[in-house]
C-alpha cells in the first residue's frame, strides 16, 4: 500500500509539472500572437500575403524606410537652421545699417544672396503648398486627421 501512495504521489507531482509547462508553453504562445498582431496593426497597410516572416520582412524594410526618411529630415532640418541663422545675421546687419538706403545687391558687405533659398528642383515655387510626403488640405476639410490610440 506504500509504494502505490508513493508510485500516485510521483505521478500526481509528473502530471502537475506537465499541465504548468503546457500552461506556460500557451501563454508564451499568446504573447507571440498578440505581438505579432500589434505589429501588423502599426504597419502601413499591406495586401501582401500575412505569413509571420512576410509581416517579419515588411516590419524590417518600414524601419529601414523611416531611418533614412529621418536622416533625410535630419540634412534638411541642418540645411534650414544655417538658413535661418544666416538670415538673423542679415537682419541683424540690417537693423544695424546707419546709412540711409543702400543700393540694391550692394548692403554695405551684407549678404546680397536672396532673402529665401531657390525651390529645389521639383518643387514648387512656393513651399507652402504641401509637405513632402504628404497631400495639400481639401477645401472642405476642417482640421488634420487626428488619429486615436
Amino acid at each position: 500500500m506504500g509504494a502505490t501512495f508513493v508510485e500516485n504521489l510521483a505521478h500526481t507531482r509528473k502530471e502537475a509539472t506537465r499541465r504548468q509547462r503546457i500552461e506556460a508553453e500557451q501563454r508564451r504562445r499568446d504573447e507571440l500572437r498578440d505581438g505579432y498582431a500589434k505589429l501588423k496593426d502599426v504597419l502601413p497597410v499591406s495586401n501582401q500575403k500575412s505569413s509571420k516572416v512576410s509581416l517579419l520582412e515588411r516590419a524590417t524594410n518600414h524601419v529601414i524606410f523611416l531611418e533614412k526618411q529621418t536622416q533625410e529630415m535630419q540634412a534638411r532640418l541642418l540645411v534650414l537652421e544655417q538658413e535661418v541663422q544666416r538670415l538673423r545675421a542679415v537682419n541683424e546687419k540690417i537693423s544695424l545699417a546707419t546709412s540711409n538706403s543702400p543700393s540694391p545687391g550692394n548692403i554695405h558687405g551684407i549678404d546680397a544672396r536672396p532673402l529665401s533659398p531657390p525651390p529645389e528642383p521639383g518643387m514648387p515655387a512656393h513651399s507652402l503648398a504641401h509637405v513632402q510626403g504628404q497631400q495639400p488640405p481639401r477645401e472642405d476639410s476642417r482640421s488634420p486627421a487626428v488619429s486615436e490610440y
